[in-house]
């Protein structure tokens, strides 16, 4: 067995506030391969890494990101709310996030909203596909970046497909196993498939973390780095 790649959901997200420069910055300080972020366009059609359809919880403001403008988005702060640290952190808009990630770390981009084809398009210009993939819990949006951006990897969940060939079937690169459905079988079918194998994890229970790691789960996409890091370690260390 060998080491799982990190994906820190939502950056690094324990030590930082989610989905801003900040956390992003952590997650690499840490060690991760790659970040999970969210995408979703303002009012005037700018992408913004943001995971809520509200910016109340994250900022200092109120009211759906979708009928704000740019202008009073980037007035936000983003991260008084985690801590006086972080006073001052904006919501990061796509293309700035994508610019700090560029040559130091994967990105998974989950499209909460908007064109699949447009977050592909700033993918390629900075180089960064090979290592990029995406996801959308909005099975239209699942199904435009299918059709429309097919050179950009796509991930489902088990839990939609329900199968392995089914994965294959709607031609994903990439399938994400929950603790209620990983099973070892399914992870080793998955890989006799050419498939990826992901865990999205937001706990901290150590057994779960064993499970992955004995399955050989390839990505996981946790927030509790350290504490998969120590099962793994313990687990792949020789005695």
């Amino acid at each position: 067995m060998k080491q799982a790649m990190v994906v820190c959901h939502r950056g690094a997200s324990l030590w930082a506030p989610e989905n801003t420069l900040a956390s992003l910055e952590k997650a690499i300080e840490m060690g991760a391969e790659a970040v999970e972020l969210d995408v979703r366009p303002s009012r005037d059609g700018i992408l913004y890494v943001m995971h809520d359809a509200t910016v109340d919880r994250t900022t200092n403001g109120s009211g759906r990101i979708s009928d704000l403008t740019s202008a009073e988005i980037d007035a936000l702060d983003a991260g008084i709310w985690f801590g006086p640290d972080f006073a001052g952190e904006q919501v990061p808009r796509l293309d700035r996030f994508l610019d700090a990630c560029k040559g130091r770390i994967a990105t998974y981009v989950e499209i909460k909203d908007g064109d699949p084809g447009e977050v592909r398009d700033m993918l390629a210009v900075r180089g960064m596909l090979s290592e990029a993939w995406t996801f959308s819990f909005d099975q239209a949006i699942r199904a435009e970046a299918r059709a429309k951006v097919p050179d950009l990897r796509r991930m489902v969940l088990f839990i939609h497909v329900g199968s392995v060939d089914r994965a294959v079937a709607q031609e994903a690169q990439i399938i994400e196993f929950h603790e209620d459905n990983l099973d070892p079988d399914l992870v080793a079918a998955a890989k006799r498939a050419g498939l990826i194998t992901q865990m999205f994890y937001a706990g901290s229970d150590r057994a779960v973390f064993e499970r992955a790691v004995r399955c050989g789960v390839e990505q996981m996409n946790i927030d509790q780095i350290e504490v998969f890091r120590s099962v793994e370690n313990d687990l792949l260390t020789p005695v």
